[in-house]
């Protein structure tokens, strides 16, 4: 299906009230300005096509939802309002990932970010930058997605942007890795950029930003850095064991 215009709560010309109120408010919390949620085409879809996104109908307990199109009018993500436990977006059924790029991509260093919001707040940052939905959504049943393609890597240094508990957790650093050495198989030059914690929690770009961190400020590290030294060795099997059931 083609994504309809947005809806409005109330009748006027003023941007913030063109969408649900609970939408404008995450959009601000990310520090996302009206010219860049204009510029990617962000909407509160319409009640009535939130049924798309769900096989069985729409859960009870959803409210709204906020529409990210992607660079193709057939395919968008929405956040749910309120999230359902873990789940907090969803797409069309029988969709698979797909790289997220609301923005031409130019030349000089390029940014790979974790997710819609984040990534519209690195490019109003002013990064070159593409996102994933999440850590491991640039592979579709166990292969990389063919929207690697719409980026010509090569040539490029190319820094991934994750959220900062990538580095608390080993799965979450191995999906990291991985997508670090599919990126640099196309011949791109990797770095991931570390966000610090903040009091032990969670901190993700759009934070980051919201509270002053500058993007030149992050701490960097090559895939060869020591701090990546299990997920390598990981990576090694993964590949290997991804082969073996190819040979089959």
């Amino acid at each position: 299906m083609q994504f309809i215009a947005p809806y409005s709560l109330v009748s006027t010309g003023n941007f913030a009230v063109s969408f649900h109120p609970d939408h404008m408010v995450d959009l601000r919390a990310s520090g996302l300005r009206d010219e860049t949620i204009k510029a990617a085409g962000v909407y509160s879809l319409a009640p009535r096509f939130i049924d798309c996104f769900f096989k069985a109908g729409v859960p009870a307990e959803i409210e709204s939802a906020l529409c990210f199109p992607y660079q193709s009018a057939e395919f968008a993500r929405i956040k749910l309002f309120p999230a359902l436990g873990k789940m907090k977006y969803s797409q069309l059924p029988g969709t698979g990932a797909r790289l997220y790029a609301p923005f031409a991509v130019g030349n000089g260093p390029l940014f790979v970010v974790e997710g819609e919001k984040k990534t519209l707040a690195a490019f109003q940052a002013g990064l070159n930058s593409v996102g994933i939905g999440g850590v491991w959504n640039w592979l579709s049943r166990g292969e990389p997605i063919d929207d690697l393609t719409l980026v010509e890597w090569d040539g490029h240094e190319v820094t991934i942007i994750p959220d900062s508990d990538v580095f608390q957790r080993v799965d979450l650093l191995r999906a990291i890795y991985a997508l670090g050495r599919e990126l640099q198989s196309h011949g791109a030059s990797i770095y991931v950029a570390q966000i610090p914690q903040r009091n032990g929690a969670k901190v993700a770009l759009d934070d980051y930003l919201v509270a002053g961190g500058r993007p030149e400020s992050l701490e960097v590290f090559s895939l060869s850095h020591r701090i990546f030294k299990s997920a390598a060795a990981w990576h090694s099997r993964w590949k290997f064991q991804k082969i073996r059931r190819a040979a089959a």
